[in-house]
C-alpha cells in the first residue's frame, strides 16, 4: 500500500474515483494500484505528484526511518 498517497488523498478529501478521473483510468484500477496490487506507471505517478503539488519521492518514497 502506498500509505503516503493514501494519507495525502484523505487529507485533501479526494476520493479514489476522483483521482481515477485525473489519471483517466477506472476507479477499480486506481484502487488496485493504491492498494499495492498493481503498479502506477511513471506518467501516472508524475500526474499525481503534480496534482498534489509534491515530489514523487514524497508521494511514493519509502518513509520508514532507519535506526
Amino acid at each position: 500500500m502506498y500509505s503516503t498517497l493514501f494519507i495525502t488523498r484523505k487529507e485533501k478529501r479526494k476520493s479514489q474515483k476522483e483521482l481515477a478521473k485525473v489519471l483517466n483510468i477506472h476507479a477499480q484500477s486506481y484502487h488496485l494500484k493504491e492498494a499495492g496490487k498493481r503498479e502506477f506507471t511513471l506518467s501516472e505517478a508524475k500526474k499525481l505528484a503534480h496534482y498534489f503539488n509534491t515530489s514523487l519521492d514524497n508521494l511514493f518514497g519509502d518513509n520508514r526511518r532507519s535506526i
